[in-house]
């Protein structure tokens, strides 16, 4: 006696109206002949909609709800059913049940449930389940799956990119190193020494960028605050950068104004203008490279101006991205710029680009004076592209 009057309980309209409103479901039934859909509003959720939205609606007028790109879809499958071309259909859309609301996603289920003698549907019933949250975690499931797509295409390009920037300056240290060894006049072995200590301040130089950025990217920077005089640390770097330089280059510091003190790092400052300079001395093969340095009320502000080759503008675009080499016969990694603005954004400065083909290319970043700039920032979360962790 108690089962069966477990199961009336179960079939209760109330039971069944709690159990279908906790599941985003609308049943409804739709008479073909009238041209009217019904439901029971009790099951429609205040939440998303007003039930007289639904009620008593015609088919055309609910299918004005229906996302445009979707509403023949729809109409196909409504022909269908309705000339007993099928009997079930199973579809999913997104709606708009009301006016307050950006579409939502549903998923609809009927069933032809009556039809007359020419084999025609009479009357439809079926249930509307609101999906919208399914929907959004079935997105961020395809946004993972991309990123971790694109994580393993990094790590690809980037083993790619790795063995050959290691294989070149080995080759020339190996090979220059051999040759010396067989080497019977001084001047020859000089010519080789020379080439080797080259290769290996490049292979240096591309391990120091790996090592950086992987530091920024796992939060393990931090910033020194000690107070310098930025004239004097952008003279220094400038004087050990032009060894770099073209022979038909001429590259020179501008004080423009005396005494700029400010709380910085001494070396991350150094590596972001060596990093600019090593740019620039690389596509500069006339003409010359200047670095000027101001004040602002609140920062220091420091530009490296060259006749270089220049840049197009998607060229400018894509300057901070991790690899992208504007020229890729020119020898590097192409994670320098990377580095230079993770580290001018962990200081809380900016950096702007301007340049133009054939013409010269201006870069531009800041610096703040006064130490509160820092505070609580001595690491701060690096953002740009995938962490090198996941390679």
């Amino acid at each position: 006696m108690n089962e069966i009057q477990e199961l009336k309980d179960f079939l209760d309209e109330s039971y069944m109206s709690e159990v279908l409103h906790s599941l985003n479901t609308i049943p409804w039934k739709l008479d073909m002949q009238k041209n009217v859909l019904t439901t029971n509003l009790s099951f429609i959720d205040p939440k998303y909609t007003n039930g007289t939205l639904l009620h008593k609606q015609s088919f055309e007028e609910l299918t004005q709800s229906i996302v445009p790109s979707f509403r023949e879809e729809v109409l196909e499958i409504y022909r269908k059913i309705r000339n007993g071309m099928a009997n079930r259909a199973s579809f999913q859309m997104p709606v708009h049940i009301n006016e307050y609301h950006e579409a939502l996603w549903t998923e609809t289920n009927l069933i032809a449930k009556k039809h007359n003698r020419k084999g025609e549907a009479t009357i439809v019933v079926g249930a509307t389940t609101i999906i919208q949250e399914r929907k959004a975690a079935e997105t961020a499931m395809i946004e993972a799956r991309r990123k971790a797509e694109q994580a393993n295409l990094i790590k690809t390009n980037f083993l790619a990119n790795m063995t050959h920037e290691f294989r070149t300056p080995l080759n020339s240290i190996l090979g220059f190193s051999t040759i010396m060894a067989h080497s019977e006049t001084i001047e020859e072995r000089m010519q080789c020494l020379g080439a080797v200590q080259t290769s290996g301040k490049l292979l240096l130089q591309i391990i120091d960028d790996v090592i950086e950025l992987s530091k920024l990217e796992s939060n393990e920077v931090e910033l020194h605050r000690n107070l310098l005089d930025i004239n004097e640390l952008l003279k220094k770097v400038v004087e050990e950068a032009k060894p770099m330089r073209k022979p038909d280059v001429e590259m020179a510091y501008h004080n423009t104004e005396a005494n700029i003190i400010l709380h910085g790092d001494e070396q991350k400052i150094s590596l972001v203008l060596k990093q600019i300079l090593d740019n620039s001395c690389k596509y500069t093969e006339h003409g010359h490279i200047d670095v000027y340095c101001h004040k602002s009320s609140e920062h220091a502000v420091i530009t490296v101006k060259d006749t270089g080759a220049g840049m197009s503008q998607d060229s400018v675009r894509h300057i901070f991205d991790r690899f992208y080499k504007g020229d890729s016969f020119v020898p590097g990694t192409g994670l320098g710029m990377s580095v230079v603005k993770g580290l001018v954004t962990l200081w809380n400065g900016t950096i702007k680009v301007d340049s133009e083909q054939h013409v010269g290319t201006s870069i531009t970043f800041t610096i703040p004076l006064h130490a509160s700039f820092y505070q609580n920032r001595t690491q701060r979360e690096f953002t740009h592209g995938t962490p090198l962790s996941v390679l």
